[in-house]
């Protein structure tokens, strides 16, 4: 069988000339890159090279293998940098980092909004669910416990946020889980694997999300379903209002943009899941507002969760010149007074459900 060593071996060759220097650029020996030519050879049953004592030269065999292998070798070209494109978005995209500050945030607010996300995320006894993006269990801790004789399959590309998360769910003895590595556009499972899959704020970290569904779409089974938690920044309403705070925010929106995600991506749940061909979708709006007869959501999510968030992308976002230095302080400080004093906040997330027919 024609392997793609074989291709790489004759575009060596055919461009360098010699068997010698297309062993160097290939990393071989030039007895092995000799001995693979031969089988090539021997499985077309036809000379691909004339040897000459100046260099090797395509027969006319050789010609057309060549026009046909030039073209599968710019496929797979494109392919690898498609895969290394959407590697590097993966590691680099998540605009929050991997602190320990940022590690007790995500707890924060899981904790401070689980009945408005979670209040409703349970699914029939027995299920396989895949939670895309678990990161430290922020999310886990809550619809794992909720949902006991289901079993769940996490995965993250961080090591380090799911050596957070196994130490997280072993305090609290959630054992209905396994935590994998994995890089979310090519998940480790055959195709039809589970029968829901949830994720949580992902979506909006990825530079393509429609090929990440078309993949979460592929292990699901047909007549399973999928769970996409979003927030969306345009959202944000305060009192008292502040265009300090509003550059604030908007710094964090056009930070995450630049890194290929996109801050306001809950409103834009339900046309992802169209075109990724799922059915019967459902997206509600989950609103968050808090006021000063609601202090666990004051501390909880105001200070904690949302400010914390955008405190945190301080020094990029200064140095990307997104922001004044100046206006950001006072920004955050605007952002602070709405949690004291009869301010109030308000922010929109969106649940969306749909089914794989």
């Amino acid at each position: 069988m024609v392997e793609v060593r074989h291709l790489k071996l004759v575009e060596a060759v055919n461009r360098l000339g010699t068997l010698k220097q297309a062993a160097e650029e290939l990393h071989l020996t030039q007895s092995a890159l000799s001995h693979q030519l031969r089988q090539l050879e021997n499985i077309l049953s036809t000379p691909i090279f004339y040897r000459t004592p100046q260099k090797l030269l395509l027969t006319p065999s050789g010609k057309e293998f060549w026009e046909t292998a030039k073209e599968i070798l710019e496929k797979i070209n494109q392919l690898e940098s498609r895969i290394a494109e959407n590697k590097q978005v993966s590691m680099q995209g998540y605009i929050h980092g991997y602190s320990e500050v940022e590690t007790q945030r995500l707890y924060d607010q899981a904790n401070a909004i689980s009945a408005f996300l979670h209040g409703d995320s349970h699914w029939p006894e027995g299920s396989l669910i895949l939670e895309v993006g678990c990161g430290v269990g922020a999310q886990t801790q809550i619809i794992a416990p909720q949902n006991p004789s289901c079993h769940f399959t996490g995965v993250d590309i961080s090591e380090k946020s799911l050596n957070a998360a196994k130490n997280l769910l072993a305090k609290k003895g959630i054992e209905n889980i396994e935590l994998l590595k994995a890089d979310f556009h090519y998940l480790p499972f055959s195709d039809k694997s589970f029968d829901h899959v949830f994720l949580c704020f992902v979506l909006e970290h990825v530079k393509s999300p429609h090929l990440l569904l078309e993949e979460l779409k592929r292990v699901l089974k047909p007549g399973g379903s999928i769970t996409a938690i979003e927030g969306d920044h345009g959202s944000t309403y305060f009192h008292p209002e502040n265009a300090a705070a509003r550059k604030t925010i908007q710094a964090q929106v056009l930070l995450q943009g630049q890194k290929g995600g996109n801050a306001n991506i809950g409103r834009a749940l339900f046309p992802l899941l169209f075109e990724t061909g799922f059915e019967d979708i459902e997206v509600t709006p989950r609103q968050v507002y808090v006021d000063d007869s609601k202090p666990h959501l004051v501390e909880g999510f105001i200070l904690n969760t949302f400010t914390a968030m955008i405190k945190g992308i301080a020094e990029e976002a200064i140095a990307q010149k997104l922001v004044q230095k100046e206006e950001f302080r006072r920004g955050i400080q605007a952002l602070e007074k709405t949690a004291s004093g009869g301010g109030t906040f308000c922010y929109t997330f969106f649940k969306g459900r749909a089914v794989k027919r």
